[in-house]
C-alpha cells in the first residue's frame, strides 16, 4: 500500500458529535420546551481548526480516538463531507462521546452537557508519524501524553507547533516548550492563572518556551506577545452573532492560515479575527464556516486595526 499523500496541516485531538440547540429558555424538571433549531455537527477543537482551513482550500487531516457506533460513521462522513482527511482516525470500541450544547438566542451564550466518556484518550502510541509527515504546521488542543508526543515529532521535523489552549493541564511545563504559537481561550487562562491580567498571562505563555502567545477575549477581541516585540491588541469584528460555539477553533484556523501565506504578524491577527467573528453567524462550530472570500470581504469593509499597547 502506497504512503497516503501529506497534508499541510494535520490536527490532533478530541472529536466527538456535538447536539446543538437555539433556545429562548430551558425546560423545568419535570417540563418541556421546544427549541427554536436543531444541528448536528462534528465537534472538538481541533476537527474544526481543520474544517475551517479546508474551506480555505488548505490541505488537512485530523488525528483523533473515536468510538465504532453509528455516531462515529457520521463524524467521518462529516469530517470527509467538509474536506478534512480522515485516514488516520482511529475507531475503538465504544460509543462516541456526544455534547448537547444549548444557546440561549437573546445572549449566545451556551451551556454544555456531555455523555460519560466510552473511549480512551489518545497516547503517545498513538502518534503515528506517518500521518505528520510532510506537514507544514501540527495543531494540538491538549498538553497531554499524545498532545506532547505530537508536538516533540512536529519539532523535530520542523514543523511548527500551534497550542489551542481550551483545557488546564498539569503537563504544561513539559509541553509549553515544544510550541510556537499558544493560542489559549479567556476560560483556559482564568483556570491557570485565575487573578492574573492579560498582559501577564502572555507574558508568563512567552517565559514558559512559546514564541508567540495570543489570548482571545470573546467580543474583546485578542492581545497578543511576541519576544521581539510589544503587546498587540486585536479588536473583535462586528458581526450579527447567533452562537459563539467553534468562534476561536475558526480563529485557530485563520490564524494557521496567515501563519502559511507568512503574513506580517498583525495581519495574520486581523484574519484570524474576521474568521472568528464570521464563524458566529449560524448554529454550532461547523454550520457556518466562512469562505475566504467572506474573510477578505470583511477585512476589507471593516479597518479594525491591530493596535501596539505596550
Amino acid at each position: 500500500m502506497s504512503a497516503p499523500s501529506p497534508a499541510t496541516v494535520v490536527g490532533v485531538g478530541l472529536m466527538n458529535v456535538d447536539e446543538l440547540f437555539l433556545v429562548d429558555s430551558l425546560p423545568v424538571l419535570g417540563g418541556s420546551r421546544k427549541a427554536i433549531a436543531h444541528s448536528r455537527q462534528c465537534g472538538g477543537p481541533a476537527p474544526t481548526a481543520m474544517a475551517c482551513l479546508a474551506r480555505f482550500g488548505v490541505s488537512t487531516r485530523i488525528l483523533a480516538r473515536i468510538g465504532s457506533d453509528a455516531n462515529a460513521d457520521f463524524l467521518c462522513n462529516q469530517m470527509a463531507r467538509l474536506g478534512v482527511g480522515i485516514d488516520f482516525i482511529q475507531r475503538d470500541s465504544g460509543a462516541c462521546r456526544v455534547t448537547g450544547v444549548f444557546v440561549d438566542a437573546a445572549s449566545g451564550d451556551r451551556g454544555f452537557l456531555a455523555t460519560p466518556q466510552d473511549v480512551a484518550d489518545l497516547t503517545a502510541t498513538d502518534i503515528n508519524p506517518q500521518a505528520m509527515a510532510g506537514a507544514q504546521v501540527v495543531l494540538v488542543d491538549d498538553a497531554d501524553e499524545a498532545g506532547i508526543a505530537a508536538a516533540r515529532y512536529a519539532r523535530e521535523a520542523g514543523q511548527r507547533v500551534v497550542f489551542d489552549g481550551t483545557w488546564q493541564s498539569e503537563k504544561l511545563d513539559e509541553f509549553l516548550p515544544l510550541v510556537d504559537v499558544a493560542i489559549v481561550s479567556e476560560f483556559f487562562a482564568r483556570r491557570w492563572m485565575p487573578e492574573a491580567p492579560d498582559e501577564e498571562i502572555v507574558g508568563e505563555l512567552l517565559a514558559r518556551g512559546v514564541e508567540t502567545a495570543v489570548l482571545t477575549l470573546g467580543a474583546l477581541g485578542s492581545i497578543t506577545a511576541t519576544p521581539s516585540g510589544g503587546l498587540l491588541k486585536t479588536p473583535a469584528f462586528p458581526v450579527d452573532v447567533l452562537d459563539t460555539t467553534g468562534a476561536g477553533d475558526a480563529f485557530h484556523g485563520g490564524y494557521i492560515y496567515g501563519m502559511l501565506q507568512s503574513w506580517p504578524l498583525p495581519e495574520v491577527l486581523r484574519f484570524a479575527s474576521a474568521a472568528g467573528a464570521l464563524n458566529c453567524r449560524q448554529l454550532g462550530g461547523q454550520g457556518g464556516l466562512p469562505s475566504l472570500v467572506e474573510v477578505q470581504n470583511l477585512l476589507t469593509t471593516h479597518e479594525n486595526l491591530v493596535s501596539v499597547v505596550g
